[in-house]
């Protein structure tokens, strides 16, 4: 699911200074936002540390991930358009349970804790614009849970691979199978499943009228 009008979190950020009328406010944003590029495969938050930026991603792919163990079990995926960090810690500053890691080499903009903070004070659009990417981060927890709840590990996994931001092929499988709550080889096995029976793909992708049914 998207924000209401259909816009991307990181294009949000990039029109806000069109609705910021303080020239002070517009230059602190401005100012705030820090343009990178990070590699494959670069931790960006460890076990421990503090997860100290949003990142904002332009073209590329992060997830976040914890420990069971020897086993690390994908919590969130994120692609072109998207925003991340290890939320609890990002809102808290206390130290992360997570891991957040580059998928493909990646660019965009971040902003500090301290930017963000001091923006969503000054700014009544800012401070709006907060609570909107809060309220679809709800959204997108509870819809989450409702695929879990109502749907099998088959019909995840079509209705996963189904989705315009799905990162199928272009990450590897097992991060997508432990994001679905299950294994590679459960995921391997269901794929062909699913290419046996095109109709499956077709009804997971008409979820939305679950989730309606069950909101």
């Amino acid at each position: 699911m998207k924000l209401a009008d259909d816009t991307k979190p990181l294009q949000r950020i990039l029109n806000a200074p069109s609705f910021i009328l303080s020239d002070q406010v517009k230059e602190s944003f401005q100012e705030s936002m820090k343009r990178f590029m990070i590699p494959k495969g670069r931790v960006l938050v460890d076990v421990g540390q503090v997860s100290k930026c949003l990142y904002f991603i332009e073209k590329g792919a992060m997830r976040t991930y914890y420990l069971r163990g020897s086993e690390d079990i994908t919590s969130l995926l994120v692609s072109d358009g998207d925003i991340v960090c290890i939320a609890e810690s990002f809102l808290m500053q206390k130290e992360s349970n997570d891991v957040l890691e580059t998928l493909e080499d990646t660019t965009g903009i971040s902003i500090s804790y301290e930017a963000y903070r001091k923006l969503v004070m000054e700014d009544v659009y800012m401070a709006g614009l907060a609570v909107q990417l809060l309220e679809q981060h709800l959204i997108n927890f509870t819809d989450r849970v409702k695929v879990f709840k109502y749907l099998s590990v088959e019909q995840r996994i079509a209705h996963y691979i189904s989705q315009p931001s799905s990162l199928f092929r272009r990450i590897p499988d097992h991060y997508i199978a432990t994001y679905l709550g299950t294994t590679a080889a459960t995921f391997s096995r269901c794929l062909k499943t699913i290419n046996m029976d095109k109709n499956l793909v077709g009804r997971a992708s008409s979820f939305g009228v679950l989730l309606a049914t069950f909101g």
